[in-house]
């Protein structure tokens, strides 16, 4: 009988401690989560409400379609690369670009024009060396940077140019003192160059030696 009442005690004892052991499981669960929540209020507490992470969409590749409404893009600076793949420059200015995107998150957002893919769009502004850089504000050109004159220099203008934008869903980037650096570099379309898909047509010139029809009297 003893050891039946053994048997009670120790099934009733076992009954309490796997509840009470459970209970200390998530009681650990919890103050886990409670420490994991107050280390993201300090992260947040360090920096302003309005900072935003970068995004992909900040980087776009542009046809003629897109342009008008990219560049008029508002509480936002907007830069957009002509650029090539055979441009040596093009391959130094493009990465730069990309980091001074990534820099300002949600609010420089750049647009990328390939050439010799988009040559129409590329004719009608102009473009006739590259990189060819431009820079808007609320849909305005406010400046132009044709060659790579060197990464401080680029990061450096487009600071200047972002400082004082502050759209709701961004924050704003240091802007640190730099010196600019060397000449550009720029590669110039060569003479006759035409982009793919494009023909010139011929003008037929009268010979040197051909004098013009003499005038007739009234």
């Amino acid at each position: 009988m003893f050891k039946n009442f053994q048997r009670c005690v120790l099934s009733v004892a076992l009954g309490l401690a796997v509840p009470a052991l459970v209970g200390c499981d998530k009681l650990n669960t919890l103050k886990s989560a409670k420490a994991k929540l107050e280390k993201l209020k300090e992260r947040k507490a360090g920096a302003p409400d309005s900072l935003a992470e970068f995004s992909s969409s900040q980087i776009s590749d542009l046809k003629q379609a897109d342009y008008p409404g990219f560049i008029s893009r508002k509480n936002a600076l907007v830069v957009v690369d002509f650029h090539a793949e055979w441009c040596a420059p093009c391959k130094q200015m493009g990465p730069v670009l990309e980091k001074a995107a990534k820099d300002h998150p949600g609010l420089v957002f750049l647009g990328k024009v390939d050439v010799d893919h988009a040559h129409e769009l590329a004719a009608a502004q102009g473009v006739s060396g590259i990189p060819d850089v431009r820079i808007y504000k609320d849909g305005k050109e406010v400046d132009r940077m044709v060659g790579f004159p060197g990464e401080q220099a680029v990061l450096e203008k487009i600071a200047k140019y972002a400082k004082g934008i502050n759209p709701a869903s961004s924050g704003t980037a240091a802007v640190t003192p730099v010196q600019p650096t060397a000449k550009p570099e720029v590669e110039q379309f060569s003479k006759g160059w035409l982009p793919p898909g494009m023909s010139r047509g011929e003008v037929k010139q009268p010979p040197s030696n051909q004098r013009p029809p003499p005038a007739q009297k009234p």
